[in-house]
């Protein structure tokens, strides 16, 4: 059934970054290895294998650094990642993901692994999942529950809250099917997330077949959410300053009121206000700076990337005319020839420009920051 699971990943766009396993084949001791993939599980002794594992896709593993997290037994393991990049925003360079596998305990309406051991409060975004086996009316509410299923389940569904996660099963969705005809269906493959990474979260479907097993595979998706344009700003660089300046001259402020009050001089200093900076948007462009924008990039590659863009198509549309792809290849040199020639005009530029405040920044950029490493 593994071997389905990884097998129809090539129906997806492209391989899940992380795959979370419970009661993972194991043989010889070892996990069975996928291609592209990277296994992570507990170290076990005393013959007990792993309860769980991770899978990690191998160019997600090269973009982040990782730590496996473990808790001393065989049935939970957490993923600690790290990148200075951040993973939804800037500000988001952690990441953890804990996985885990409960099954029934010693005692009465108890399970193995206890909800203080999965739900940490924790100021890293983190999220929780994994087979829980209980059932509960706030993630199936149209169950009939017997009093043991009640008293096993709401020790976790309490402490959830307690500690800020929230469910991101859609209740009542099932997610195990009994393979007996007597058996009933449930939802007991569960996830949580931690309210610094609930924001993010797109949607948790089922895409894949069945892979042989009980239980379906589930898919869990995070996104960075679509942000508003950047406000447009001042191009002060352009502006018309002679104009300004002729115009600012002929601008008369009037006194303010003779016997002000707080009401009066507010109009009177936003009335004038208004007026100055009215000025200044006359004389001044605006541009939107993204982090996409370069402070060294002409209108004359704007020009030269258009015409390089064009050859290509051309190019690919009749791959056996040696004349498009000579042009596609000189419009390509000359682009990036023009890219090296702005970078460096810009760079001497700024270094002759430099002042005691800004010559550290000159100098961070030369040396460039030192390689991150995981905390």
């Amino acid at each position: 059934m593994f071997l389905s699971l990884f097998g129809s990943f090539t129906q997806l766009a492209q391989p899940p970054s992380i795959v979370a396993l419970q009661d993972p084949p194991v043989y010889s001791g070892k996990l069975p290895s996928f291609r592209f993939f990277s296994s992570f599980s507990p170290p076990t002794s005393g013959g007990c294998k792993p309860r769980v594992a991770f899978y990690v896709y191998s160019s997600f593993l090269s973009t982040i650094s990782l730590l496996p997290r473990f808790f001393d037994r065989g049935d939970v393991i957490a993923l600690d990642q790290f990148t200075p990049d951040g993973f939804f925003n800037p500000s988001t360079t952690r990441f953890s993901i804990i996985n885990s596998y409960s099954t029934k305990g010693r005692l009465n309406n108890t399970r193995s692994v206890s909800p203080e051991v999965v739900f940490l409060g924790s100021s890293t975004p983190t999220l929780t999942l994994g087979d829980l086996n209980i059932h509960h009316p706030t993630s199936d509410p149209l169950r009939a529950f017997t009093e043991d299923e009640i008293a096993t389940s709401v020790p976790y569904f309490d402490r959830v809250p307690e500690v800020g996660f929230s469910l991101l099963n859609t209740p009542g969705v099932f997610t195990r099917f009994s393979m007996s005809h007597i058996g009933r269906p449930g939802v007991i493959d569960l996830a949580f997330a931690f309210p610094l990474l609930a924001p993010y979260f797109s949607e948790l479907s089922d895409p894949l077949p069945s892979t042989g097993s009980d239980h379906i595979p589930i898919l869990l998706r995070f996104e960075a959410p679509l942000f508003l344009a950047p406000p447009l700003s001042p191009n002060w660089a352009l502006s018309d300053w002679t104009a300004l300046e002729d115009s600012l001259k002929t601008t008369v402020i009037p006194p303010p009121p003779p016997i002000p009050t707080t009401r009066s001089l507010d109009i009177w200093f936003k009335t004038n206000l208004d007026r100055v900076t009215a000025q200044f948007a006359l004389h001044t462009p605006l541009k939107r700076v993204t982090y996409r924008s370069k402070p060294w990039w002409t209108d004359l590659l704007s020009l030269l990337r258009r015409a390089y863009k064009s050859a290509l198509r051309s190019s690919k549309r009749d791959r056996h005319d040696s004349s498009l792809l000579a042009s596609a290849r000189a419009a390509r040199s000359a682009y990036f020839k023009a890219i090296k020639k702005a970078k460096r005009e810009h760079w001497s530029s700024f270094l002759a420009t430099a002042t005691p405040q800004s010559v550290w920044t000159a100098k961070k950029f030369a040396v460039g920051r030192p390689p991150p490493c995981f905390p």
